[in-house]
């Protein structure tokens, strides 16, 4: 698994899809298409805004907290058929439990806990793209 980190987010000029864009240690670049309701709990975050009333990934984040669950990590496994599979490792009176989850969902709630992306390497082999890739408006090549 490599360590990767949210670069940035936007919206695929070809298509219209949402995209957020994950940078792994390798300086591989990972783009994830997710919805627009999992871009605003991502960009909320990030922004560093208070919503008046919590989001559904703060309200997930908040009952594990009350609950004593720590979300140790948010790894990307796997890619078939062009979807990304994730999962989430909880922790809770030191034993693990692994939660098959969306990526977009386990990134709003790993960004929450402060807990680090990990992507697998056959993951970015198959689907990561090198900066020297995007075109010059920083969108990721066609497929």
């Amino acid at each position: 698994m490599v360590p990767a980190r949210i670069e940035g987010m936007g919206v695929d000029p070809g298509n219209g899809n949402l995209i957020v864009m994950l940078r792994a240690e390798n300086d591989l670049l990972l783009p994830v298409v997710i919805g627009a309701l999992e871009t605003q709990n991502i960009m909320v975050h990030l922004s560093g805004e208070k919503p008046p009333r919590p989001l559904g990934p703060d309200l997930f984040y908040n009952t594990l907290e009350l609950l004593g669950v720590k979300v140790l990590r948010l790894e990307i496994a796997e890619l078939k058929e062009g979807t990304f599979y994730g999962r989430l490792i909880l922790e809770q009176r030191g034993l693990e439990y692994e939660i098959d989850c969306r990526p977009s969902d386990g990134m709003a709630l790993a960004i929450r806990a402060g807990a680090p992306i990990l992507i697998a390497e056959q993951v970015l082999e198959q689907a990561g793209i090198k900066e020297s890739q995007l075109n010059r408006r920083g969108e990721p090549p066609k497929a």
